[in-house]
């Protein structure tokens, strides 16, 4: 994959935040860094970093998260407010 400067920013993005963001929110992060950047282009590059390995995809009933997190780890959502958090389990 050719080195791209909107990719590029979508992947710190999603790397460095704690939450496991949607592409609306990423969108409205990097629309903050990228004025111009279309949120096709954000759906685009999300599913191209997913594809590659770069980044996890999380099903959230209908709606489709973000983990910049690979390595093996399960999640925990709240009943409340619907955060999803990292939670690792030992054997």
């Amino acid at each position: 994959m050719r080195y791209s400067y909107q990719r590029n920013t979508i992947q710190e993005l999603v790397l460095t935040t704690k939450c496991h963001p949607t592409a609306d929110w990423v969108y409205s992060e990097v629309k903050k860094i990228i004025p111009n950047i279309s949120l096709g282009t954000v759906y685009r590059n999300l599913n191209q970093l997913s594809d590659s390995g770069m980044i996890k995809t999380i099903q959230d009933g209908s709606v489709t998260r973000y983990d910049g997190n690979k390595s093996p780890h399960h999640h925990l959502k709240c009943k409340e407010c619907g955060e999803i958090t990292d939670i690792n389990l030992k054997d």
